[in-house]
């Protein structure tokens, strides 16, 4: 009888058990749904992020763009002036006045060498907002630290890392030389070199978050001259630049006689003032 009895218990143990096991599986399935849905949210959210940035990243590029067309307007006009509303991308905008020394050097290789320029010229920067990775270009310009080309801009703005290995969007110009033969002065060819520098050192030290509005002017355009006497015969002089510890050189031709020639060297100096103004 017991055994028989037994037997009778086993097919209701076993529709306890299945019923059992139905809840627990919706149960893992809500679970498992729960994770895939998070998961989902999560990389959902990321890839809005990484958008957002992306998208202010490339509004600094362009508002960077349209800055420096205000900048090069105003360069070079003295009692110019332009106002420019700067938008909000997340990141933060700074005038360094102190930042970018610029070294250059004049030499004929061997004997005669004179530095005539040695002071810092300044930057506009645009810090941008944390990114996880961020390439290093030129947006206009590339990294040669003087030109002597007409068709070559003197504009440098580059996307690159900081020294506080922040990403940043940095706007500063670099020097241009000129040279042209003008006559003659005691049987000598008068030779005329003239560079070219755009400095931001009379700018207020501004750091700004946010939208805020700017004000760009020229204050002048100050020349010095110097000039040398050569007395004997030379083809070229090379002009050395070292900006921010970058060299690059250019040679310039010289004309000259038998007698020798006379260098004059201008060197132009264009002051360009930032500062913020009220709305």
């Amino acid at each position: 009888m017991e055994k028989n009895k037994r037997k009778k218990d086993s097919p209701s143990l076993l529709s306890s058990q299945r019923g059992m096991s139905l809840p627990v599986t919706f149960l893992m399935l809500f679970v498992s749904l729960i994770v895939l849905i998070s998961a989902t949210y999560y990389f959902s959210i990321i890839r809005i992020n990484m958008k957002t940035q992306a998208f202010k990243v490339s509004g600094a590029e362009q508002e960077m763009l349209s800055f420096e067309k205000i900048v090069s307007f105003v360069a070079w006009s003295p009692g110019s002036s332009q106002f420019y509303e700067f938008g909000n991308f997340g990141g933060e905008f700074q005038v360094v006045s102190t930042a970018r020394r610029l070294v250059l050097n004049l030499t004929d290789g061997s004997s005669f060498q004179v530095v005539f320029f040695n002071s810092s010229i300044g930057k506009i920067a645009y810090q941008l907002p944390a990114s996880e990775t961020q390439d290093s270009f030129f947006l206009v310009g590339d990294n040669r630290a003087i030109i002597n080309q007409s068709w070559s801009t003197t504009t440098q703005l580059s996307v690159s890392q900081n020294t506080e290995n922040h990403y940043e969007i940095a706007l500063s110009y670099r020097p241009s030389v000129g040279s042209a033969v003008t006559g003659s002065s005691d049987g000598k060819p008068v030779n005329n070199l003239r560079v070219y520098i755009v400095n931001f050192n009379s700018s207020q030290s501004v750091t700004r978050l946010g939208s805020f509005r700017l004000k760009a002017s020229c204050l002048s355009a100050a020349s010095n001259w110097q000039s040398y006497n050569f007395s004997n015969a030379i083809t070229s002089l090379l002009l050395k630049a070292s900006l921010d510890g970058h060299a690059d050189e250019v040679s310039l031709p010289i004309s000259s006689s038998s007698q020798g020639a006379i260098v004059n060297l201008e060197t132009i100096v264009c002051h360009v003032k930032m500062e913020t103004v009220g709305w």
